[in-house]
This record gives C-alpha cells, structure tokens and sequence, in this order.
C-alpha cells in the first residue's frame, strides 16, 4: 500500500479485512463472513475485539475514521463496506491468468449453484472455495450445488477443502453436492472415496433436482 508514492504499513489482519471489502467493493461484508476468513474454525479468539482491533488499525492507515467515514463505512453490528471508488490499475500478466473462475446463479427457490472453471489447487484457488463459502453462509444460502464440470485438475488439498465445506454447510443444517466431474477430477474423488461423504450428480440440473426431491420427502 501506497499513499502520496510514501508506503504503508498494514498489519496482516487489518490487510485481510481490508482485500475482503475491496473484493465485495460497495457491498456488505458481514462480520460473519469477516471471522471464517480472518481465523479457522478451531481458532480461539475474541473475535468481536480481534475485529474491532483490525478495523480500527486499517481506518488509521486509511486515515479514516468511523463516523465521517471515506473508506470503510460500518453498518450497525452487521458488518462493513468499502465505499470508495476502485480501480484496478496495470495488474500483471500472471495475475491476470486466474487459476480459478467462479460464478453464482440462484436456481428457483433457494438453491444456489456455483460454476467453478479452472483447478482447484493448493493456494489461492482454496481459499477462493473457502471464502465463498463462509460468505453464502452469511447470507443464509444453505442449498448449494458446486458444478465442477469446468474443473480441470483437483489435488488433495482441493479435495480437502471441498470435504471442508462440506462439513461446514453440514453443522450449519445445510446441503452442499457436487455435480459434474469429469475425466482425471471424477477419477481423484473416486479415488479418495468423496462420494462416499458428499452427493455426486452428473450434472447440476440433476443434483438441484435431488435437494428439491428430499425437501419434499
């Protein structure tokens, strides 16, 4: 970070909060959503003072403050938004290439289906997964579909994040399934026996129909 071509320093959860509202840039990002991404599930923290902290020390970077807010606007106890305008200038090539697309679209009535193209992957590309996760959570989605049929390539840390998640959906009274998989990916989960843990469907439109088939049982 850069201010008048002087650097700044940014403690590293004051520079997670801060990627997370410049990723959902004018959107609510629930403090929910900021505690899955900030700390794993087995951390032990006092998450509302660990956050406060963070937020506190990322307006003082900003030169920022939370009543006449520039940046970062808090919204009750809800949760924060970046409310500046973002621009993204001359990223590199390499960053440019993403390992890792996803897409969300809401199939009638509450199921949502989450396209992934790309490889799921030890690096940025789980913690993609993970952060998506924890933020549908914070919004209440609890009937997903992950459409892995534009999934290239899964390693066991992929599939170690996809068992994740689906724990997570799980305690939460949730349904995620998985369709689509092809080729080498269909051969790994096989191989790691994940169906034996979560659903596979061939395809997306058949695993929403088999949520909507044990709502209705």
């Amino acid at each position: 970070m850069r201010k008048s071509g002087r650097k700044l320093h940014l403690q590293e959860k004051p520079f997670q909060v801060l990627v997370a509202l410049l990723e959902q840039q004018g959107k609510l990002v629930s403090r929910q959503a900021l505690h899955e991404r900030l700390w794993p599930a087995d951390t032990f923290v006092d998450f509302d003072n660990g956050l406060n902290t963070a937020i506190s020390k990322l307006r003082e970077v900003l030169g920022d403050s939370g009543k006449d807010h520039r940046y970062v606007e808090t919204l009750g106890r809800r949760g924060y938004r970046f409310v500046s305008p973002v621009e993204e200038l001359g990223a590199p090539a390499a960053l440019e290439q993403r390992e890792l697309n996803i897409q969300r679209r809401l199939i009638e009535p509450d199921t949502v289906v989450v396209e992934i193209v790309g490889r799921i992957v030890f690096g940025p590309e789980c913690q993609q997964i993970e952060w998506l996760i924890a933020h549908l959570l914070s919004q209440d989605e609890k009937k997903i579909v992950f459409d892995i049929s534009g999934v290239s390539q899964i390693d066991s840390t992929g599939v170690g994040i996809i068992v994740m998640c689906f724990g997570k959906m799980k305690k939460a009274g949730g349904d995620l399934r998985l369709a689509g998989a092809k080729d080498t990916v269909a051969g790994v989960l096989k191989m790691t026996k994940v169906d034996s843990i979560i659903p596979l469907y061939p395809t997306a439109a058949s695993a929403v129909a088999g949520i909507t088939e044990q709502d209705q049982a």
